[in-house]
């Protein structure tokens, strides 16, 4: 499988000086994932996975609110020790998995619900990525997934100010994702964006464009984007109006049903051997 990523990128450029952390529900964006995943899993005892949790703040946040079985798995082993210590932070059990999701120890079909959030778009095959969360879908559960709106002024900004960080998401949306997710045979799909208004401006070593400018204007640059960021998205968290748009909006996402008549024809015809030529 190739990926657009490695562990050096995740454990250094992403969890490397994190603390702990506690979801708080102040942006659009992350309140609409709750409600997301809430509605994906139902109203009563579910295990619910997230793949690729590492220093996942949503994953504690489920736990706590509503008595899930979570779970967490992810290759890298920063990410995994902060997600532990998010959970120990939030007061929480939940298990955590370092491991490589093509290479899955957990067992085929155990969770109700199975999400990812900024995963399946780096790997050039997103398909395959897709059929490895969908594996530990239970017959009848739901896969939920969640990707960064590159389309829009997120993508633009990264584009031009972290060029090689661009270069490690495939860009897509979320008219191709519903379409991925028909194709494997899921039911029941709804996809559309989410959040109102949300883009980053870092100072990593992928934000060469940051980079180049005196350090106070890099510290200038990014805590005004920090504090613009947190302003207009409390006022969507709170207004009843809450848009959504290829431009404006963080991410997009989609999400379906296993269909276990469906997942079974699928394996049929990926069982079945090529027709010889005529």
């Amino acid at each position: 499988m190739d990926r657009l990523t490695d562990v050096e990128f995740w454990d250094t450029e992403y969890w490397s000086g994190e603390r702990p952390e506690r979801l708080w529900l102040y942006r659009d964006f992350d309140y609409e994932t709750v409600q997301l995943l809430r509605h994906a899993a139902g109203p009563g005892p579910a295990r619910v996975l997230e793949v690729g949790a590492g220093g996942s703040r949503v994953l504690p946040y489920l736990a706590k609110r509503f008595r899930y079985r979570v779970f967490g798995s992810d290759y890298s082993p920063t990410g995994c020790r902060l997600l532990r210590a998010n959970f120990g932070l939030t007061g929480v059990g939940g298990a955590v998995v370092r491991e490589d999701m093509f290479q899955s120890s957990l067992a085929p079909g155990s969770f109700d619900l199975v999400y990812s959030s900024g995963l399946i778009e780096h790997f050039e095959d997103t398909r395959k990525a897709i059929e490895a969360h969908l594996d530990l879908v239970r017959p009848g559960g739901m896969l939920v997934l969640i990707v960064p709106n590159f389309l829009g002024l997120q993508g633009r900004v990264c584009r031009r100010l972290a060029p090689p960080r661009f270069a490690k998401h495939n860009v897509f949306g979320p008219g191709e994702l519903h379409g991925m997710l028909r194709d494997l045979s899921l039911t029941d799909i709804r996809s559309g964006y989410l959040g109102s208004f949300l883009f980053h401006i870092e100072r990593g070593k992928d934000w060469t464009g940051v980079r180049r400018l005196p350090a106070p204007l890099q510290f200038a640059a990014t805590n005004a984007a920090r504090l613009a960021n947190g302003a207009i998205s409390f006022g969507f968290r709170l207004s009843p109006w809450r848009p959504h748009s290829r431009l404006l909006s963080p991410a997009f996402f989609a999400v379906g049903a296993k269909d276990p008549a469906g997942q079974n024809a699928r394996r049929a015809r990926r069982a079945e051997p090529d027709a010889p030529p005529a």
